[in-house]
């Protein structure tokens, strides 16, 4: 597959990093390996399918080691042992990487007029230690159309909250003016407002854990007349027959407890999703309701939000496509530093490959893995290199 070029950069990536001292936390007395050729060997390994083991992705480093030299023009001598290698990485300012990647990304926010964000966390399941039920865990922004990661923040699940990370990562990113999709769990009123202060839009779900908002809104499904009803074809996929239906209902005239009277609910979105196994079992079907801050005036604006609340899964499709495809869940690590580190170099690697737009993914690492110098061409054309 021929890589697309994508916007001229005035320093490659590798540049970047080799540039900023503030990277590297270690000493500088007794410093062998550079780190800069580290990160670039670990993305080049999970760019060739090598991810699960910290001991695999370090076997190809080796392996490759002095291709990857020539390509970045570096005069180290050896690759990094298997001992140093978690050392070296626990030394990296996650921070500081952070605001690279992103910011060598350039995504620009004013081009996500009309594109919806999906927010959503997930448990980094390899660095849960024996006994214990949480580890470190990562909340990503990803684009509803491309899957394109457009910004990540990390916590720790046994001491912090998804929700405070969540509303300081849109803070920080300057996405609270942006369309966003989220689960229930960010159903608060500091959430919503901070949105709908910030003239963006948003559609999140409801459950009964806002017992007397949810009990309001099944009540207006039962009275109520719906201003938008859509209902998908039957679609035949994953071993099973599933159909949507959707009713929007309008919410300018209901009242609110204090707590929600600033969080500018305007619609109330009921969905109900049909499925059956083709093997003959019984027919099953669920309920959920959703809330947002966009009016419904036209039939195109109920079916946006529910296109919104369809393309939700699209955050689950990248989590799903790290866990299957790159095996994220299956590196065992100790340290919270590697752990972030590897998922950030993963989202590195995600948002990478989608310029490619592969059919499959899994197809793309192992060509990469059969013809390394194509990744590398690849990596050089991309200004990663």
């Amino acid at each position: 597959m021929t890589p697309v070029p994508s916007t001229a950069k005035t320093t490659a990536f590798f540049q970047l990093l080799n540039q900023t001292a503030e990277l590297d936390s270690r000493d500088n007395r007794g410093k062998k390996h550079t780190m800069a050729l580290v990160l670039s060997g670990l993305t080049c390994a999970l760019c060739c399918g090598r991810d699960g083991s910290l001991s695999s992705l370090h076997r190809h480093m080796v392996n490759h080691f002095t291709v990857l030299c020539q390509a970045t023009s570096s005069t180290q001598p050896t690759a990094i042992s298997r001992a140093q290698l978690p050392l070296v990485l626990a030394k990296v300012n996650l921070g500081v990487f952070a605001k690279l990647l992103f910011e060598w990304f350039a995504i620009d926010l004013p081009a996500l007029a009309g594109c919806w964000l999906a927010v959503d966390g997930k448990d980094l399941r390899g660095s849960i230690q024996t006994g214990q039920t949480r580890g470190q865990a990562c909340v990503s922004v990803v684009a509803q159309t491309t899957e394109a990661v457009i910004g990540q923040a990390y916590y720790s699940g046994k001491k912090e909250s998804e929700k405070l990370v969540v509303r300081q990562l849109l803070a920080d990113r300057g996405l609270n003016n942006q369309q966003l999709s989220l689960d229930a769990l960010h159903l608060n009123p500091l959430t919503v407002n901070a949105i709908h202060k910030a003239s963006g839009r948003y559609v999140i779900g409801l459950k009964a854990n806002q017992a007397q908002l949810y009990r309001a809104c099944i009540c207006r499904c039962l009275v109520d007349t719906p201003i938008y009803e859509y209902t998908s074809s039957l679609e035949r996929k994953h071993g099973r027959l599933e159909q949507r239906s959707y009713r929007c209902f309008a919410l300018s005239k209901a009242v609110f407890a204090p707590r929600w009277r600033v969080a500018g609910f305007q619609t109330l979105i009921w969905v109900k999703r049909s499925r059956q196994a083709l093997g003959g079992d019984k027919l099953t079907e669920d309920i959920s309701y959703y809330l947002s801050n966009a009016p419904v005036q036209e039939s195109t604006d109920g079916a946006n939000l529910c296109a919104a609340i369809r393309g939700h899964w699209r955050v689950e499709t990248m989590h799903y496509r790290r866990d299957v495809v790159l095996c994220e869940d299956s590196v065992r690590t100790n340290k919270p530093g590697v752990s972030r580190l590897l998922s950030s170099l993963r989202t590195l690697t995600m948002n990478l490959l989608h310029r490619l737009k592969p059919k499959n993914m899994a197809a793309q690492l192992d060509n990469f893995a059969d013809e390394f110098s194509s990744l590398i061409q690849f990596m050089q054309v991309e200004a990663v290199l």
